[in-house]
């Protein structure tokens, strides 16, 4: 795990977390459904063993989301300072702001043309 959280680049944190958990959710959706099925079908057995996968693929998924979102707060206190709440604004806020200037920086300048 790296020490300096202020060189990981957030637009590649945020793709992964989605990525990820995505899948794990649709497999968690397969397995629910190949539950059924086998339930449908009798065998009680390979259903319950079913479920119980995807529990965990559910569990794990939400996991894997909550680690990743800690993971983005420790990059964003490491560029932008500790994002306390004060009298004036929001953690919220102030998270909104760091992540439109991390959007800003990333962003290519245009060229002036003179006409």
């Amino acid at each position: 795990m790296p020490t300096d959280f202020s060189n990981i680049d957030l637009a590649t944190l945020n793709a992964a977390q989605g990525v990820m958990v995505a899948a794990l959710r649709d497999r968690c959706c397969q397995w629910e459904q190949d539950s059924a099925d086998a339930a449908a079908g009798g065998n009680l057995s390979a259903a319950s063993m079913i479920q119980h996968w995807a529990f965990a693929a559910d569990l794990l998924s939400t996991t894997i989301s909550t680690e990743f979102t800690n993971l983005f707060s420790q990059a964003l206190t490491a560029r932008f300072g500790d994002l306390t709440p004060t009298t004036h604004r929001s953690v919220t806020d102030q998270m909104l702001d760091a992540v439109a200037l991390e959007v800003a920086a990333s962003q290519e300048v245009p060229e002036l043309v003179a006409i």
